[in-house]
């Protein structure tokens, strides 16, 4: 009797690892970037050519150009023994954020010669570009407010009012400030210029 009651608990000990193992695999379900073939490593992910230089992203005062490329899964048939014909086939479940190496996106300078005397500052211009705009049902006339520890939002008050909003983004090339150096927006961040700026790759 008790021979049969360990045979049982046994079986049923090792149903549970087989479930919990088969859990484990199926909600992991990821393909790592490389794989071993033999005695080398194959990259599974590989860049694109960089792609165009954007239109600067204002026409003068100082702009911000935006080169891109991306990172791609390689032919899905990878040749793993150049002596024979045999091959093996990667099933690519998800991307990882460090599947190449580099950066994917990288920023220049453009248009740095200064605008027209009576031309706006930007980031007036781009407050004022909401007062055609309701806010909480009401329109307003929209002015900059410079806020120290994020100078890249774009930060506007309404005349006349005690409050200020963030709207949007401060236009890429804007100036900001960095203690020592010169610095422009880019995407919401405040970068020292004055050399290409580059962005790691993100998911």
């Amino acid at each position: 009797m008790e021979k049969r009651i360990f045979f049982h608990l046994r079986k049923l000990l090792w149903l549970v690892i087989t479930m919990q193992l088969a859990t484990v695999l199926a909600a992991t379900n990821v393909t790592d970037s490389t794989q071993i073939v033999g005695d080398s490593i194959v990259n599974l992910y590989a860049w694109s050519a960089w792609g165009s230089w954007s239109a600067c992203s204002r026409s003068c005062g100082g702009g911000v150009s935006v080169q891109e490329r991306e990172c791609l899964p390689r032919s899905r048939n990878l040749i793993v023994n150049e002596t024979g014909p045999s091959t093996t086939t990667v099933r690519v479940t998800r991307q990882a954020t460090n599947d190449c190496l580099g950066v994917s996106r990288r920023y220049h300078e453009c248009n740095a010669h200064a605008c027209l005397s009576g031309e706006r500052d930007v980031r007036a211009e781009q407050c004022s570009s909401y007062d055609r705009r309701p806010f909480r049902g009401r329109f307003y006339t929209w002015v900059p407010y410079i806020d120290g520890d994020s100078p890249c939002l774009l930060n506007c008050r309404p005349l006349g009012q005690q409050f200020y909003a963030t709207l949007a983004l401060v236009a890429d090339g804007a100036p900001c400030t960095r203690v020592g150096y010169r610095a422009i927006c880019v995407q919401g961040s405040c970068k020292v210029s004055g050399w290409k700026i580059y962005e790691k790759c993100k998911s």
